[in-house]
């Protein structure tokens, strides 16, 4: 996860940077940008009536948010509507996102000090820990920052990335302490998102260029790149930048039963895909339509692909004409705020470290893979703090947690860790 990291956006500015962006008038679900506009438009003119028909056909558009509910539980509160208050404070509630304390205020006196009580202890119920993570190794660099994680079954080797030293780990399961792979060549940038294709011995890569790499130059700002590794010699065998002009963060990736490579754009918002035995990246979905894409996911039948959207949800991309849609939920599952994403079976394992606490969530998809049906929190809390990516191997999930994100500064600069700061990999059982 990029953009959302670098600058510390939030979901809100995002959002509101949105809506300068560019979109293709092909896609129909592009129109929640629209509403966004006219709602504010109608909130600076205090014509509430517009405000709330264009906040619901952003909601009709995309669903459910933390932004969405407090919006709705705002326009409730003014209206003394005791019911919707209720609904929709309980709404933010249960998504777990901080409840605004003017708001809590405001409840307390249209609904009582019981029901502002009950809605608090929902809250944290919502935010409480859970799961009891295993650990599986410590990671040597305490500084590296952790990004992505793969495992190369044939070898039973797990790889991390790290952003700081541009350099992959390796690590025997089990066996010995990680070692750094060589790769070629080493340019300094920060390695972000792993992917392994075992069946054509590939290791695939992306790099970018930001200041919190330890041998970061300001004259590349903005350049990056998919990389395709020999995955036993580390062997350089292409390179690959995205097809239009403009700052670029390849940084996450998922690999499809055929070999093709799906990226998303942190920075330029796009998603890409190299086809099979291509030599170019091409545009999936284009710049400006998504605010923040992270990664990637195939469905169970690889016609669809999944992108999480850190400012708004899932985004469902048909991968043969690019139209998007937007995963069903229920008004009180926050589906914001996703960094790492992977299919297990029918179902989607969401790590979500936009919403404190982090957490990390199964999503049990309907038939039509086209609605959360449920939602299973696996792992949250004290015990899942910086989290950023994971991955799937023999009914286990293994991800990264301590990444070291947190100590990076606005502009680049990175804190020095403490003794037991460092990133480790840890597990949970993945029940059928």
């Amino acid at each position: 996860m990029i953009l959302t990291r670098i600058g510390r956006v939030a979901a809100a500015s995002l959002v509101a940077g949105a809506l300068a962006s560019s979109r293709s008038s092909a896609q129909a679900d592009s129109t929640w940008r629209e509403y966004e506009g006219a709602m504010q438009s109608a909130r600076a003119a205090s014509d509430t009536v517009t405000y709330r028909v264009q906040l619901a056909a952003i909601h009709h558009a995309i669903g459910s948010t933390p932004r969405i509910a407090a919006r709705y539980a705002a326009l409730a509160l003014a209206a003394l509507d005791k019911r919707a208050a209720a609904q929709w404070l309980g709404a933010v509630a249960a998504m777990g996102s901080a409840l605004d304390t003017a708001m809590l205020a405001r409840y307390a006196e249209l609904a009582g000090p019981a029901a502002r009580a009950s809605l608090l202890a929902a809250h944290a119920r919502a935010t409480s820990d859970v799961g009891a993570p295993e650990l599986v190794y410590r990671l040597p660099d305490s500084n590296m920052i952790a990004e992505d994680i793969a495992f190369d079954a044939r070898r039973s080797t797990m790889l991390v990335s790290s952003v700081r030293s541009g350099s992959i780990y390796a690590k025997h399961i089990p066996g010995s302490a990680p070692v750094v792979v060589k790769i070629q060549p080493d340019s300094g940038w920060g390695i972000f998102a792993l992917g392994i294709d075992c069946g054509r011995g590939v290791l695939w890569a992306t790099t970018a260029a930001f200041p919190m790499g330890a041998h970061w130059v300001a004259a590349d700002s903005g350049r990056s790149a998919l990389l395709k590794f020999d995955l036993q010699s580390g062997a350089l065998r292409g390179s690959y930048v995205a097809p239009d002009s403009g700052a670029h963060a390849l940084g996450d990736l998922a690999i499809d039963a055929d070999g093709a490579v799906y990226v998303s754009d942190g920075v330029g918002t796009g998603v890409y895909v190299l086809d099979a035995g291509s030599s170019a990246l091409r545009t999936l979905v284009p710049p400006g339509l998504l605010v923040s894409p992270q990664t990637p996911a195939l469905s169970s039948d690889g016609e669809t692909l999944f992108v999480p959207d850190y400012a708004i949800g899932v985004a469902s991309v048909n991968i043969r004409t690019g139209v998007v849609s937007w995963i069903a939920h229920s008004d009180s599952l926050a589906l914001t705020g996703i960094d790492g994403m992977y299919r297990s079976g029918r179902d989607l394992i969401a790590v979500q470290n936009g919403l404190e606490p982090n957490r990390i969530v199964r999503l049990s998809l309907d038939a039509a893979e086209r609605r959360v049906s449920r939602a299973t929190t696996l792992v949250r809390g004290s015990k899942a703090t910086e989290l950023t990516h994971a991955t799937v191997s023999g009914g286990w999930l293994y991800f990264i947690r301590k990444s070291g994100w947190g100590r990076v500064a606005e502009d680049g600069a990175m804190t020095e860790a403490a003794a037991g700061e460092g990133p480790d990999v840890v597990r949970v059982r993945l029940t059928p």
